[in-house]
């Protein structure tokens, strides 16, 4: 059996294209000055680049894998039936939690996600944000298939729900 190894670039220009979005959505004007306020701990600009990377890595998934029918951003807290608020605090949550809704699951799928996941942590490193935890840009991906959505099953459960409506972010 041969290794694979991850085209780090890949990750490298899903990053790039977060920055450029996230400067977009908060005004400013280049790299430089997200990075600034990312190193200053600013939440609303990480919020907005990892929405960015989620993005570029449901599409890139999407792209390699022909199973997977659409992918969805959602937030673990608001899955829970907590009803107090969650506590200010660093996140005890993967930063970038998806949902892969699959045509059938299979274990090429979760190797993918392991390496874009390894990938994207390293590249995130240059971030640099005082408030960051190592869960921060870790990846988590759930896939669900055509059955549990049907039958309103574990991730499958959460595509439908009144209650923790996840974001639809990729669709083929």
């Amino acid at each position: 059996m041969t290794a694979i190894t991850f085209d780090s670039a890949i990750v490298q220009r899903m990053l790039e294209d977060a920055i450029e979005s996230c400067a977009k959505k908060t005004g400013l004007k280049d790299r430089t000055q997200i990075l600034e306020k990312m190193r200053r701990g600013d939440c609303a600009t990480c919020e907005y680049l990892r929405y960015g990377l989620a993005k570029g890595v449901a599409e890139y998934l999407g792209s390699v894998d022909d199973t997977i029918k659409a992918i969805y951003i959602y937030e673990p807290e608001h899955a829970t039936s907590l009803d107090e608020p969650i506590p200010d605090r660093p996140s005890l949550s993967p930063g970038i939690s998806l949902i892969a809704w699959v045509s059938r699951k299979s274990a090429a799928l979760s190797s993918v996600v392991a390496s874009v996941s390894a990938a994207l942590a390293q590249e995130c490193k240059q971030l640099a944000c005082p408030k960051a935890n190592a869960l921060c840009y870790q990846l988590d991906v759930q896939a669900t298939d055509d059955d549990e959505v049907q039958r309103r099953a574990g991730y499958g459960a959460l595509i439908h729900s009144l209650y923790v409506r996840p974001t639809e972010i990729w669709r083929r």
